[in-house]
Order: structure tokens, then sequence, then C-alpha cells
């Protein structure tokens, strides 16, 4: 975190097309993943004593989302920003988050210290995930009217914040600071991009006035500004530095493919990094090539008992998705009950240990573990015959323990 706050410092900008209705409500915390992969999550902030105008920025934040997926798909077809989007009833949409901040109006005017209080106020309601980059507006005071935004992060870690101040730089569109401050969360400007403007400003590049990192805002609208003039500071460029291009934050256009997750017998199957918690069966995209660690959650009373497809045995699933790639997850009733009876003279145990059976004998066993049975005779006593689940006359008997079950064992008089 502290890493996170120091970098917000990176990014600041200075002032020197139509989008689909918005159907969505704000949410107070980070509602369901229907994405896989690390994702830019976006919130509206107010001040603890601030009205709350999300009636009118909801649309309007909406608004700003889908103009930045079509810039940037505009900019590079290959690539687009992963917004976390959830279902509503005109479909996915974006997920936007309201968060009363424990300061107020007044507190957070001041341009100094803003951008790291508002990230701890925004980790604090929740939306802190080290797989997040967060786009935060804030309505709310700003004593410098110029100060249109700030943004840092990292480029393979979060959590990152981007913020947009909504009261400043009202002539600048907010889309157009919204995807500057989002690159700063991305960790552009990348060290070693050649037309950083100075050693004291290494954040933003200086060759034109048009790339959308410039470090002073135009009022242009976001749709006539570029991702990285020339393509050689921080977006697809030749360099050994490090290529936002490449952000995990960022979905590969049209190169993706399906993990499909069935699940049988009551439990969940969730990934290391986010997406759906499949419960029944599930499929999601993920950049071809991706490498996803799933784990299987089993339901009260349950237990995980083993992998099919993609991956196998009972240990953690790790999968690449280079292909349409199926995994199933069968979860089963933690223990099932085994009766065991003795007719004669003789004992019955048990291995795992737990039963040791004269005449009739009852336990409960791990599901989908066999357990081995072992006849013991009496003196003057010979084993016969196994009945029930057990069959045959050899003294040791395997009972898989896919259900319950029950065996006898038969005993005679030598």
């Amino acid at each position: 975190m502290v890493a996170a706050l120091a970098a917000l410092a990176l990014g600041g900008w200075a002032k020197p097309a139509d989008a689909a209705p918005w159907c969505g409500t704000l949410g107070t915390g980070d509602r369901a993943q229907v994405i896989g992969g690390p994702f830019v999550h976006v919130v509206y902030a107010i001040p603890g004593d601030g009205a709350d105008h999300s009636a009118e920025f909801g649309q309007r934040i909406s608004d700003d989302v889908d103009q930045i997926t079509a810039w940037w798909t505009g900019q590079d077809p290959t690539r687009a920003p992963r917004f976390d989007v959830t279902p509503f009833s005109c479909g996915n949409q974006v997920d936007l988050t309201l968060v009363r901040l424990p300061q107020s109006g007044a507190q957070l005017a001041p341009s100094q210290g803003r951008a790291a209080s508002l990230a701890t106020g925004v980790m604090a309601a929740g939306l802190g995930s080290a797989f997040g980059k967060y786009l935060v507006y804030y309505d709310g005071p700003a004593n410098d009217p110029d100060l249109c935004g700030q943004g840092g992060g990292a480029e393979d870690a979060g959590p990152d914040y981007a913020f947009v101040y909504a009261t400043a730089c009202t002539d600048v569109p907010t889309a157009a600071i919204a995807a500057h401050e989002l690159l700063h969360s991305l960790s552009a400007l990348p060290q070693g991009a050649p037309h950083a403007c100075s050693a004291d400003d290494d954040g933003h590049p200086c060759d034109s006035t048009q790339d959308v990192l410039y470090p002073f805002a135009s009022g242009d609208p976001l749709s006539s500004l570029v991702l990285d003039v020339g393509h050689d500071d921080y977006y697809a460029h030749s360099g050994n530095w490090f290529d936002i291009q490449d952000s995990i934050w960022l979905t590969h256009v049209g190169d993706q493919a399906p993990l499909t997750i069935s699940v049988r017998g009551g439990g969940r199957v969730v990934s290391l990094a986010p997406s759906p918690d499949c419960t029944a069966t599930c499929s999601v995209d993920w950049n071809r090539g991706a490498t996803v660690q799933l784990e299987g959650i089993p339901a009260a009373g349950k237990r995980f008992v083993r992998w099919s497809g993609g991956c196998t045995g009972t240990g953690a699933c790790t999968v690449r998705v280079g292909a349409p790639t199926s995994v199933g997850a069968f979860f089963a009733p933690a223990r099932f009950r085994l009766d065991v009876g003795v007719t004669g003279q003789g004992l019955v145990r048990s291995a795992p240990r737990g039963l040791a059976c004269r005449v009739r004998c009852a336990i409960s066993f791990t599901s989908y573990k066999a357990v081995r049975l072992t006849a013991v005779p009496a003196k003057g006593w010979r084993f016969s015959r196994w009945t029930g689940s057990c069959t045959g006359r050899r003294t040791i008997c395997s009972v898989p323990m896919t259900k319950a079950a029950s065996a006898r064992a038969v005993f005679a008089r030598r």
C-alpha cells in the first residue's frame, strides 16, 4: 500500500460519442465478478458531509467508461481496459460503487495529501484487491481548480488508484481525464521512455500536445487525443522498457478463450485471479494463454474429491487457457456410514483405524477414500466369506466408500 500511495505522485493533469443509457444502480461494495482476470473497478466517492449526486454521476461515469473503451479499441483494435461490470436488466454494465469517505469536504479540499487520503478511504471501504486498479471519481471541494486528477501505480501489482476530481477542470471532458489518470495507474510513463518531459516530471511525455498523457489538458474531447503519439514512449513501442500494451489489466480483444467449469456434488470453484464463483456450470473468457489457478471450496458437510478434464488429482489446479478448456470439480458428502456385522466368532478391524467389530457396529469414514476391512477368526473358527459390499473368501476386503455401505463377515467352526 505504501508503494501504491507513493506512486500517486507520478501522475497529475493540470489544466493549461453517445453512450448507451445506464440502467444500473450504485453498489456499496464490489459486486460479483462476471469477467475473468485483473480488473478496473470504478468508484464514485464523496466526503463524509458531501451531497450524493450519484443519480447524475451514474450515467456520466457510464458514458466515460464506454467512451474510453471505444477510444482505446479505436487506437488499438487488439486491446481494451478490463472494466469491472455486473449484470443489470439491460445487460452487463459498469459496476459502480458509492463510497462515503470518513473525512469532510474541507479536510479533502487541499490538493496536498488528497490522493493518499482518498486511496486510504477507498481501500477501507473494501476496494483494495491486489488484482484491482480503481478509477475514482471524487465529487467534493477542490482548492486547486486546475488540478484535474491524479494517479499512479505499478505495472504488475495492485491495488492502485486513479482519481478524477469532478469539481475541478470543468471545461475538460472527464473521459479524457479518466483515460489519462488510468494510464498512470497502469504505470505510464515507464522508466526508459525517451520523451519524458524532464527529470522533475518523468510521468508525462512532452513530444506532442495531442498525446493523452501530455502534462497539460487541452480541453479537447478524448476522441481527438492519441494513445502514445509515435508509439515510442509507453504504448506499442519497440523499446526494452515496459509497454502498457502488455498490461495484465487489458483484455485481448478477439483473442479470448473460454474456460468452462462444471461443478457436481455441492461446492464451488474459485480462481486466484478474480472471476465468477462457479457453483454449477459456468464459462468465462480469458486472454488466450492465460494461466488460471483454481480452488475447490466444498459446501457445509461436503468435501472436495477430485478434478477432471484440464486438471486431475486432488491438489491445486493450474490450467493454461490456450484453447477452449474444460475442468470438472467433484464434491461429495464429507463422510459415509459403514455398517459391519459379524456372523459366528471373529473380529473385523478397519484401516484407517476406528472399527473393531465382534457383533455389529457402525462408523463414518471419509468419503471416496477406501476402507480396508480385515476379518480375524476367533480360536476354533475360520473365516468363511463376506457378504454385502464385500464379497469373496479373502480375509481382506476394500470398500471404496463412494456411498453408505454395509458388509458382513461370516465365520464358521473349524
